[in-house]
């Protein structure tokens, strides 16, 4: 369980970035943060793995503050996955993949079995992609090995930045569907950032709704549909009823 308590962020400039944040998220489920460009949502994502710090109030993590962790450990026990995908443009995709495990100390034989295992998963042949370079890959595929690698040590909390927004619209609607499968099998804690409330609705389990770095609303889609706090929400679910329709997310 993750828990952002009257957690807020002012920058060295004086800024605020992130104000009163009280939020509890649950194991095993997907928790969306949605807003526009600039809101926070990124940062208090960042906030989890300690990429960014909280000025005020507490980051938890099953009950203990996220600053007492140490903090390369921490890193090693929660997957990333980004928009720029970030593999080493240097290393072959078994490469890229099995970078936390090493640094975990696994084994030889149990890192190549994971990494066909992950492949397998994401949809990718084993026999066909491990070998490759990232430069061979398309934008669709290295998401994918950025998705492998995020699960590679096997962590129980996988933290998700926009990370399918500069994919075409068909690529990125597959992955979103290949996401939803993947939680069945997994059941990780996935933390998911995007600014498309199309995607909110389909991958959610509860969706948080920032506005300039306050949480204006936190609940399931249909709480959110059925009662929006304010005039701001309701504009993000303004074509809810196309964006349900067309993607068959009512249920």
């Amino acid at each position: 369980m993750i828990e952002f308590i009257n957690v807020g962020m002012t920058y060295p400039n004086g800024n605020v970035g992130l104000k009163n944040i009280n939020l509890t998220i649950k194991e095993s489920e997907i928790t969306v943060f949605i807003g526009p460009s600039g809101s926070g949502k990124t940062t208090l994502l960042k906030m989890i793995n300690r990429l960014e710090d909280n000025t005020t109030g507490e980051v938890k993590i099953n009950g203990k503050n996220v600053k007492d962790y140490n903090i390369h450990k921490m890193r090693w026990d929660i997957g990333y996955a980004l928009q720029q995908v970030a593999l080493f443009p240097h290393m072959t995709v078994e490469e890229n993949i099995a970078i936390v495990p090493e640094l975990k100390k696994w084994k030889k034989e149990k890192i190549d079995a994971r990494i066909n295992e992950l492949l397998n998963m994401v949809g990718l042949e084993p026999e066909k992609y491990r070998k490759r370079n990232p430069s061979e890959l398309s934008g669709g595929e290295a998401q994918r090995v950025g998705i492998a690698r995020a699960l590679a040590a096997d962590p129980k909390i996988i933290l998700m930045d926009e990370p399918f927004s500069a994919l075409d619209p068909i690529t990125r609607a597959n992955l979103q569907e290949d996401v939803k499968k993947l939680q069945k099998q997994i059941h990780k804690t996935i933390v998911f950032v995007t600014h498309d409330i199309e995607e909110a609705f389909l991958l959610g389990d509860k969706i948080c709704i920032i506005q300039d770095g306050e949480l204006v609303q936190a609940g399931t889609k249909h709480e959110i549909i059925s009662n929006p706090k304010n005039d701001f929400v309701k504009k993000f679910i303004a074509f809810k009823n196309f964006y349900l329709k067309r993607r068959n997310i009512s249920n």
